[in-house]
């Protein structure tokens, strides 16, 4: 089978390359850089806010997983919306117009928002009414934007925190941990669910296997916030951090930082949240209908994000 996969040479992206090439798939990617390759895969140059450009790249695939998306909670909405929103209809475009019916979407469970109680949620549950970002926002109107195509069979994946080898949300946190920046949000009590990328990327090749339509949620553990900080510590052979700062104080300060900063600064409103609140995924559903087990947890997969950090990522 041919896949064509967008955000092939991205965080997630990685990982499901290597999934699919170990399975036997045959892989086409996207990049918009013209020197650039994706080894294992035949690399084509488009941009998927540019729909003339995607022609090449998807004409003789047999599915499409669309990876590529601006993921931040820092940016300029037009940007959120020309990639996450504009391009998924492009690509959605592009599988109509070349008779293309499989397409599998990567999204992501802040479409729920953060609740801050411990009710597991259900992909039933819907997205939230508020998103808190424009990236949860646009995720959100890019599954809509799905649902116009009644002529695509498309599968929609929804990580929560995405932690493991590579990738930036991996760098910052142990970093932080590392130089002791970390501190907890009230005392580090919240919970969170947590998804290594390999998982992420087992569950889209068991979507591609069983040709499943829906949504699923992808959680390869939950733990607290101060149980994560620790067994990163620990790994790091240092004291782990120690400093309790109250929800308020911190969801002012990181207020103060983005009326203040011209770039992305280290802090901002929504990461207080997401550290200062329990939100618990229920993973249930892709266990029961495609078989999902995963194969990540938290000492795992802390211990597969500081052997990387140590070893690679200087």
């Amino acid at each position: 089978m041919k896949i064509l996969i967008t955000g092939a040479s991205g965080f997630i992206g990685t990982y499901i390359v290597k999934e699919l090439l170990d399975h036997g798939y045959e892989l086409y990617s996207l990049t918009r850089k013209k020197e650039y390759t994706i080894p294992g895969t035949k690399t084509f140059t488009g941009d998927i806010t540019n729909f003339p450009s995607l022609q090449p790249a998807i004409e003789n695939v047999d599915a499409v997983i669309h990876n590529a998306a601006y993921a931040n909670d820092w940016g300029k909405r037009r940007t959120f919306y020309d990639i996450n929103v504009t391009g998924t209809r492009n690509v959605a475009e592009a599988c109509e117009e070349n008779n293309i019916n499989r397409l599998l979407y990567t999204s992501t469970a802040g479409i729920y928002g953060f609740p801050n109680n411990l009710d597991p949620i259900k992909e039933s549950d819907g997205p939230t009414p508020k998103p808190l970002n424009d990236y949860g926002d646009t995720k959100i109107l890019s599954e809509n934007v799905l649902k116009e195509y009644s002529t695509l069979k498309t599968t929609i994946i929804r990580p929560p925190m995405v932690f493991g080898a590579g990738g930036k949300p991996t760098r910052i946190l142990v970093s932080k941990v590392e130089n002791g920046k970390a501190g907890y949000i009230g005392k580090g009590e919240k919970y969170i669910s947590v998804v290594h990328p390999a998982d992420v990327a087992q569950l889209f090749r068991l979507a591609l296997d069983k040709e499943k339509e829906g949504a699923y949620n992808v959680v390869s553990f939950t733990c607290s916030i101060r149980e994560m900080f620790e067994a990163i510590s620990e790994r790091l052979n240092i004291d782990p951090p120690e400093k309790c700062f109250p929800f308020f104080v911190a969801y002012l300060m990181g207020y103060l930082s983005e009326l203040v900063a011209r770039n992305e600064p280290s802090l901002t409103r929504f990461r207080v949240i997401k550290l200062g609140t329990s939100r618990i995924i229920d993973g249930t559903k892709a266990k029961k209908e495609l078989g999902f087990i995963p194969n990540y947890d938290l000492d795992k997969t802390v211990e597969d994000m500081v052997s990387w950090y140590v070893n690679e990522d200087k």
